[in-house]
C-alpha cells in the first residue's frame, strides 16, 4: 500500500470517530430531554386506540350439560312382542340426545351419569351377562355410574363392578372392551371388617370446561329389597346426616367447583337431607319416575324414568367467581311416539350409529332364543294396579302364581306365591286385538333367576304368611290356590290385618290356628330368605341347587300347553282375598264408593308431592 493511500485511510477514519461521537450526543439528548414528551404522546395514543380487557371480552360463564339415566334395567332396546319392526331403540336414542349436546357449541362439556339398576331385567341384558349394557356404557362415554339394589341380583363384584372400582370389561361377538368409568357408592361397606368396600369408590372428580366436579355415590339401605345370601357380605350405611357429613369432608379435601350427588334413591329424600352449601345437584334412581325440581333445602334434583323411557338433563353455569346455578332442571320422555324409535331410515337422525349397531348385535346374539312363540293373550296383564281397591292381587301376579301351581302339581303343592315387585313387564293387548307371547316376554316379565322353594307350612303359618305379606309384598303377596277372608281393623293406608278364613282352592277349610305342617307352598328363594319370614329356617322340601329357576319354568310349562295345541293364555282377574269389613275400612280411611276407581289408579303413584313434571310407575 502507498503511503498517499495511508494518509487517505486516516483521515476517513477521523471522519468516521467524529460521526459516530455525534451520533451519541443526539441519543443523549433524546434520552434525557425528548423522552418525557415521546412517552406522554404514546401514553395518549394508547389510551385513545388501544382497547383494554374489559373492552375486549368479558369473562365468560362456564355452561355444562348433565344427561342422566337410571333403572335402565337392561332395556339398550325394548324387544316386547318380539317384532323387530317395533322394537324401540332407547339407548341409541338417548346416546344422539347427548352427541348433539357435546357437539352443539352450546356447552362448554358435558356430563353424563346413571343412577343404578342398570343390568338386570332385560333379556338382552341377562342373557348376555350384562355384556350389552356395559359397552353400550362404554361407547357413550358415561363419567360415572352408582349401585342400585338389583346390582346385587348377579354377582355384583363380577358384572357391576371389578377391583378397580370401575365398570368391568366385555365381550360380546365383535364387541369388546374394559371401561374405565368409575362406580362411585360412598354408603357401602364390607361386613365382616366394616371397612369401606374396595369394589367401589366414595367418588371421582372430572374435569369439564376446565372445571373440577366432584361426583359422590349414595345407596340407601336396600337391603331388604335384596335377595338375603346376596347382600349378607355387606353393609349398607344409608345414614343421611353421617353421608352429609362426608360430603362436607370431601368438599373440604377437594375443594371442587360444583358437587354433585349420584344416588340410587328418591332425589327429594336426598336433596332435604343436605345442605345448599355443599351440594350442587342431586341426580336419584330407584323410584322408577321421571321428576325434577328444587327441593325443600334448595338443592335442584333430576331422575329419569326407569327402563331408558327418557333422560333427566340440567345445565350447570359457573360464572367467573366461581358461583354455581344450575337451570333448566327436567325430564325428557322419549317414548310419547314410539314410532321414532323404530329402526327405519326415515329415523335415521334420531340415533347414535355405534350404539344402534351394538343395539343389533345385542339382538342377533340371542334372537334366535327370543322369538319363539309360546302362545297369546286376549286381555291384558299387567303388573301394577290392584283388581279391586281393597286386594292387592294384580293380573301379572295371577300370571305367574298360576303356572307356577301348574308346575308344581305333581308335587302335592296346593298354593303358590310370588311377590308383586317381582313381575317385570306388562303385556298390553291392543284394542279388538291378540297379543302374541314370546319367549322373550317370559325373560321380560320373570328376569331374576330367582330359584321356585317347596314348603310345608302349618295352618298357623299359612295364617301368619298371608297377613305378613299384605303389610310386606315382598314376604310373597300374590298367590294362587286359595282364597282367604281378613278384618282391616286399620285403613286403607295403614292396615291392621286379621286373617278369618283360608280356603283351598278344592275347598278345604284351612285351620288357621293348626300347628300340623300339612300344607305344601311353592315360593321364591328371594321371598323365602327375607328375615321374619315364615319360611326363615325352614329347609325347603330340594335344595337350591335342584329347584327350577322361575323364567325357565314358566317357558317349560307354556311350551308344553303349546305342544298340546292349547295356545290361549287366559287372563286371570280374580281377587284372592276378600274384606269383611269393607264398608268400615273406607269409612275409616274417608273414602266414598265414588272414589274407589281413584284409589286404584292411585295405587300405582308414589307418595311424593313435591316432584314437578314427573312421569311416574311405582318401583
Amino acid at each position: 500500500m502507498s503511503k498517499s493511500s495511508r494518509n487517505f485511510g486516516a483521515v476517513l477514519a477521523v471522519l468516521l470517530l467524529a460521526l459516530l461521537v455525534a451520533g451519541l450526543v443526539f441519543a443523549v439528548k433524546v434520552a434525557y430531554y425528548d423522552e418525557p414528551k415521546l412517552m406522554e404522546q404514546y401514553t395518549e395514543a394508547t389510551e385513545s386506540t388501544v382497547p383494554t380487557v374489559s373492552e375486549t371480552e368479558a369473562p365468560k360463564d362456564t355452561r355444562i350439560a348433565v344427561f342422566e339415566t337410571s333403572d335402565i334395567h337392561g332395556y339398550l332396546v325394548d324387544i316386547t312382542g318380539g317384532d323387530s319392526k317395533t322394537f324401540q331403540y332407547r339407548l341409541a336414542h338417548i346416546a344422539k340426545v347427548v352427541d348433539n349436546a357435546r357437539e352443539s357449541g352450546d356447552y362448554d362439556d358435558v356430563l353424563l351419569v346413571d343412577g343404578g339398576d342398570i343390568y338386570q331385567g332385560s333379556p338382552l341384558s341377562n342373557l348376555t351377562d350384562g355384556a350389552a349394557l356395559r359397552a353400550a356404557l362404554d361407547i357413550m362415554g358415561y363419567d360415572a355410574v352408582t349401585l342400585g339394589n338389583h346390582e346385587f341380583d348377579w354377582d355384583v363384584k363380577t358384572y357391576a363392578t371389578d377391583s378397580m372400582a370401575t365398570v368391568p370389561a366385555y365381550e360380546l361377538g365383535d364387541y369388546s372392551g374394559d371401561p374405565n368409568i368409575p362406580v362411585i357408592a360412598a354408603t357401602l361397606y364390607s361386613a365382616n371388617n366394616h371397612n369401606r368396600t374396595l369394589f367401589t369408590k366414595d367418588y371421582v372428580v372430572v374435569e369439564k370446561g376446565g372445571r373440577r366436579i366432584v361426583l359422590i355415590g349414595y345407596i340407601p339401605d336396600y337391603s331388604d329389597e335384596i335377595m338375603h345370601s346376596k347382600i349378607e357380605p355387606f353393609e349398607l350405611h344409608g345414614d343421611l346426616a353421617e353421608f352429609s357429613q362426608l360430603v362436607k369432608e370431601i368438599n373440604e379435601a377437594e375443594k371442587p367447583d360444583v358437587t354433585i350427588v349420584v344416588a340410587h334413591e328418591n332425589p327429594v329424600k336426598v336433596a332435604n337431607a343436605l345442605n345448599s352449601e355443599d351440594v350442587d345437584l342431586v341426580t336419584g334412581g330407584h323410584k322408577h319416575a321421571g321428576i325434577y325440581g328444587i327441593s325443600d333445602s334448595g338443592i335442584p334434583y333430576i331422575q329419569a324414568n326407569n327402563n331408558a323411557q327418557g333422560y333427566a338433563s340440567a345445565t350447570i353455569v359457573i360464572d367467573p367467581e366461581g358461583n354455581v346455578t344450575i337451570e333448566e332442571p327436567m325430564y325428557t320422555s322419549i317414548v310419547e311416539e314410539p314410532e321414532l324409535l323404530y329402526d327405519t331410515p326415515e329415523n335415521a337422525a334420531n340415533f347414535d350409529e355405534k350404539v344402534l349397531a351394538l343395539s343389533h348385535a345385542a339382538w342377533d346374539s340371542i334372537k334366535d332364543q327370543m322369538d319363539e312363540a309360546l302362545g297369546y293373550i286376549d286381555s291384558n296383564v299387567e303388573k301394577k294396579g290392584y283388581v279391586d281397591d281393597l286386594s292387592h292381587t294384580t293380573t301379572g301376579g295371577n300370571f305367574v302364581t298360576n303356572l307356577m301351581l301348574e308346575y308344581m302339581k305333581d308335587e302335592g303343592v296346593v298354593a303358590a306365591f310370588y311377590n308383586r315387585d317381582g313381575v317385570r313387564a306388562d303385556f298390553v293387548v291392543p284394542e279388538g286385538e291378540i297379543l302374541e307371547i314370546s319367549v322373550g316376554d317370559i325373560y321380560a316379565v320373570s328376569p331374576f333367576n330367582n330359584t321356585w322353594l317347596i314348603y310345608d307350612l302349618t295352618g298357623e303359618e299359612l295364617a301368619k304368611h298371608l297377613k305378613d305379606s299384605f303389610l310386606e309384598s315382598n314376604l310373597g303377596d300374590q298367590m294362587t290356590g286359595l282364597t282367604f277372608e281378613y278384618n282391616n281393623n286399620g285403613t286403607i293406608e295403614e292396615p291392621d290385618i286379621e286373617i278369618v278364613s283360608i280356603t283351598l282352592d278344592d275347598g278345604t277349610k284351612v285351620d288357621i290356628h293348626g300347628t300340623d305342617p300339612k300344607y305344601r307352598v311353592v315360593t321364591t328363594n328371594y321371598s323365602a330368605t327375607i328375615p321374619g319370614s315364615v319360611f326363615e329356617g325352614k329347609t325347603p322340601l330340594y335344595p337350591e341347587t335342584e329347584a327350577p329357576i322361575d323364567n325357565q319354568a314358566l317357558i317349560e310349562i307354556l311350551r308344553d300347553r303349546r305342544d298340546k295345541g292349547d295356545i290361549h293364555i287366559p287372563t286371570d282377574s280374580k281377587s284372592r282375598s276378600t274384606c269383611l269389613n269393607a264398608d268400615e275400612v273406607r269409612a275409616r280411611s274417608g273414602q266414598t264408593d265414588d272414589q274407589t276407581e281413584e284409589t286404584q289408579a292411585s295405587e300405582t303413584q308414589t307418595e311424593e308431592t313435591q316432584e314437578t313434571g314427573a312421569t311416574q310407575e311405582a318401583a
